[in-house]
């Protein structure tokens, strides 16, 4: 099935017609991944707006990952390289819009994911327990597994918008140098390091990490600083290395 959604979303975004073939048969809660249900949603509103669903219009706008951790980006450029010819789409529309009216048939007995999330999870884990796999919610589950591996991400990338936030402060405001600001500094280092020991597939969206953590860490500089927005670089102007490794000394208390 994940193969299936694969195809026909890399012929979806390799030509935007194979969209106008499944119209009315593939609805985005037939497609069960979260950046495959996202990336069709967003392909769908802007074909029925008249406007070309490229990745570039669609990527700021759906999940940052696809399965197995992989970058959006990339992935969806993998999609649209194996995807198949686009008369090839209603067939497979068909079958994903079949599966999910057999999901809801067959859906397990017990409480419902939106009904009682507490309540869901403990369940989940019992009959993960006891081995009752044919009364597990998968893709629900699968969603959840999914959101772990996001808080890992956002943990990353949580430590470097510290670090980057008083890096900001040491390079624009010498002269109110904090030894506080130092000691942040270490220990959200050691968290970034210990982060990526635990968890090396993070490695590769270090780069993201630090992307995404400057662009809010220059907005909180400017607020605790008192410094216009428009002083700091738009672009984060450290590099991992220097955010991880640079020599911060302690001020004189």
């Amino acid at each position: 099935m994940v193969e299936a959604e694969q195809a026909v979303i890399g012929a979806i975004l390799r030509d935007n017609a194979a969209y106008r073939r499944i119209a009315g048969v593939l609805t985005p809660e037939c497609v069960t991944e979260r950046l495959h249900r996202g990336v069709f949603e967003r392909a769908q509103a802007l074909i029925e707006a008249g406007r070309p669903a490229t990745p570039a219009a669609i990527l700021p706008h759906v999940a940052s990952v696809g399965l197995g951790g992989a970058l959006a980006g990339p992935y969806l450029e993998r999609l649209i390289a194996s995807a198949p010819p686009s008369p090839d789409a209603p067939g497979l529309a068909r079958f994903l819009a079949q599966a999910a009216r057999a999901r809801a048939a067959e859906a397990p007995d017990g409480t419902g994911y939106e009904d009682d999330f507490y309540a869901w999870a403990n369940e989940q884990a019992e009959r993960l327990r006891r081995g009752e796999w044919s009364k597990l919610d998968p893709l629900n589950l699968a969603e959840e597994i999914e959101d772990l591996g996001r808080e890992l991400h956002h943990k990353l990338e949580s430590a470097f918008r510290i670090i980057l936030l008083h890096l900001l402060k040491w390079d624009h405001q010498p002269e109110r140098r904090a030894r506080s600001w130092v000691g942040s500094i270490k220990v959200h280092r050691l968290d970034v390091e210990d982060l990526l020991d635990k968890h090396p597939s993070l490695k590769p969206r270090v780069n993201e990490a630090v992307r995404d953590a400057y662009r809010r860490a220059r907005i909180k500089a400017a607020a605790e600083t008192g410094l216009d927005e428009a002083t700091f670089p738009p672009e984060c102007p450290y590099v991992p290395d220097e955010i991880m490794t640079r020599p911060i000394p302690w001020p004189s208390a």
